[in-house]
């Protein structure tokens, strides 16, 4: 989606109507505010737009911030508000368009189908406006970030520059990413979309009166709320079989009751304005994230990496926060509930400084910019880089046990040197799933101590001696586990943790991997029970540092409920079950089937 906010539950502010645009902003004595502005698109639908102009004579002609989203003004402001202050007070015009079907614009909601045609037709009407000097950047978080990939891939002339936070959402397939907007993960559908889709995102909503003044419109907007009132509480653990767990909460119809229902590689995924393999932009474009946006760092860092290698003009910043909350970072920043040490950083004068000078300086002059910085968990210092990922050692980290690596109580080991016990045992049981405790996009409390976790049997936990000295990580970080199991389909989720000396463990990042797809989404195969696979994860990214006394630990299930989709066990299609099988899996770490993990080690 979007501007994700993406799993974030409805809130007060939106059950209410909005409060003005300029005020959000702190700018009232700088800038004048319309709102209700109809936006043309090319078959007839109106988009209404908010409009935040910077006080200036009549003559002047400036250049425009473009942002599209699905959320009323408050909402989406308020992730700008340490952003979009220092752009108006820069001379930038904001215009903020409900996207299609949401809010009180016109049409039928659907999450990135159309959304390069509404974006380049929001573009063709800013610059016809008056007050316009034909220059126009993008600018927006999750939702707001998504739809700018769309909109870059087409190149419109007057486009030039975007700033896409969080973004990743907007990537269909590419090199080392095939994850269909981050609707799955590892071909795990993600339920954080559930959770979105279930406030936001129904395909219909009550619409203004055609023919009224625009007097009465602001009126009107200004009066009442286009946003859903959701209320009453959803006991995930409840619903089966998965296709229906919207319907059962009585959720309007949405695009999630067909998303449901495609596998990675369905081919109506070729409908949506994703950003593919094959596709690139003449556009730059400053791709910012954080580490905790579990779901979308991942693909963000891919989707750097690879625009770097076809398109010119692309840069990276890497924050330390959760998701979208960038510019809020402290001297003492906490993420959850986690100290991650003084990530503080200018986002507003960067972005400042991009704009500046691509939308007023014409690309001429040094931008002074690196292609990349990143700020490592922990270490109260950023870094940068000329690329993606930095340059660094692999240190490979074997697991190894006496055949008890389960919960924290058991042997399970993470040493330089290849195991030798016996194979590890779990239980994977879809009707006691392991609960979701932080990771994912969009809670706050995106990093919470995983000792209740760790304590369960059905979870096998590794651990590193404590470190005599600080681990320094920066880069992609990869698994490759022996496996078996007594069902036709298994899910594999590991997360990777940091140990505090007094044994709180907080999460880093996780993953989780549908095993029927381990080959590839295009070689869909069931298990064959008994069998010994080598399964390989590559779906990590992490820029962290282990300070001495601290262990790293990676934890290893069969779930992550609510945040990925139960997997039935059958290997069938999994959103039409409602009677799973459990599932008894056994890691092996034997010589031969050698377990590891492999990290990224920087100096």
């Amino acid at each position: 989606m979007a501007l994700v906010l993406m799993s974030c539950p409805a809130n007060a502010a939106e059950q209410r109507p909005s409060r003005d645009a300029i005020d959000i902003l702190d700018a009232r004595n700088i800038a004048t505010e319309k709102s209700g502005i109809p936006v043309l698109m090319r078959d007839g639908t109106q988009l209404f737009a908010t409009i935040i102009m910077p006080k200036v004579n009549d003559q002047e002609r400036l250049p425009t911030i473009l942002i599209q989203t699905p959320y009323s003004i408050d909402t989406e402001l308020k992730l700008g508000t340490t952003i979009l202050p220092r752009l108006v007070r820069a001379g930038y015009a904001i215009v903020v368009v409900n996207i299609r079907g949401t809010q009180w614009s016109e049409g039928k909601y659907r999450w990135m189908i159309g959304a390069a045609d509404d974006g380049e037709d929001s573009i063709e009407w800013i610059i016809k406006q008056p007050w316009s000097n034909g220059k126009v950047g993008t600018f927006g978080c999750s939702t707001s970030g998504e739809v700018q990939l769309a909109l870059a891939k087409r190149n419109p002339p007057a486009l030039k520059a975007t700033v896409p936070m969080a973004a990743a959402t907007g990537y269909g397939r590419i090199p080392g990413f095939v994850d269909q907007g981050i609707f799955y993960t590892g071909g795990v559908p993600s339920y954080n979309w559930a959770q979105w889709y279930r406030s936001y995102g129904h395909y219909y909503h009550p619409k203004l009166p055609s023919g009224i003044s625009q007097e009465e419109r602001e009126r009107l907007m200004s009066s009442y709320s286009a946003s859903a009132t959701i209320s009453k509480e959803m006991d995930w653990a409840k619903h089966l079989p998965s296709a229906e767990v919207l319907l059962a909460a009585g959720t309007p119809d949405s695009e999630f009751n067909r998303l449901i229902t495609m596998k990675p590689n369905d081919p109506r995924w070729a409908e949506y304005d994703f950003f593919n393999e094959g596709d690139s932009t003449r556009v730059p474009m400053l791709h910012i994230d954080s580490w905790y946006d579990a779901i979308e760092i991942f693909p963000t860092a891919k989707g750097f990496e690879y625009l770097s290698k076809n398109s010119p003009d692309q840069y990276l910043i890497i924050g330390g926060g959760a998701h979208c909350s960038m510019g809020s970072e402290t001297e003492e920043t906490m993420v959850g509930e986690r100290p991650i040490g003084d990530a503080r950083f200018d986002y507003a004068g960067q972005v400042e400084r991009w704009f500046d000078h691509w939308l007023k300086n014409d690309g001429k002059g040094e931008l002074g910019l690196p292609r990349v910085q990143y700020y490592p968990l922990a270490s109260s210092r950023w870094e940068s880089a000329p690329a993606w990922p930095p340059r660094s050692t692999v240190r490979r980290l074997y697991l190894d046990s006496r055949g008890n690596a389960n919960g924290l109580a058991g042997s399970g080991l993470l040493s330089s040197a290849a195991g030798s016990g016996p194979p590890d045992k779990f239980i994977a049981d879809p009707l006691n799933p392991v609960p979701t405790l932080g990771g994912g996009c969009c809670d706050r409390n995106v990093a919470r101590d995983q000792t209740a976790i760790e304590e369960r049997e059905d979870v096998l936990v590794y651990t590193t001696k404590p470190l005599a000295e600080t681990l320094k990580i920066a880069g992609y970080i990869n698994a490759t586990f022996y496996f078996s199991t007594s069902v036709p389909d298994a899910d594999i989720a590991i997360k990777l943790v940091d140990v505090y000396p007094d044994g709180r463990a907080f999460n880093i990042t996780d993953t989780i991997q549908r095993l029927r797809y381990r080959d590839g989404i295009d070689r869909e195969a069931p298990l064959k029970p008994g069998r010994v696979y080598r399964i390989d994860i590559k779906q990590l990214v992490a820029a962290s540092h282990f300070a001495p006394g601290h262990r790293l630990r990676i934890e290893i299930a069969g779930s992550n409920f609510p945040q990925y989709e139960r997997n039935m066990q059958r290997g069938d299609a999994n959103h039409e079950q409602r009677e799973p099988l459990v599932a008894r899996n056994v890691i092996y770490h034997e010589p031969g089937r050698a377990s590891f993990i492999e990290l990224p080690v920087v100096r």
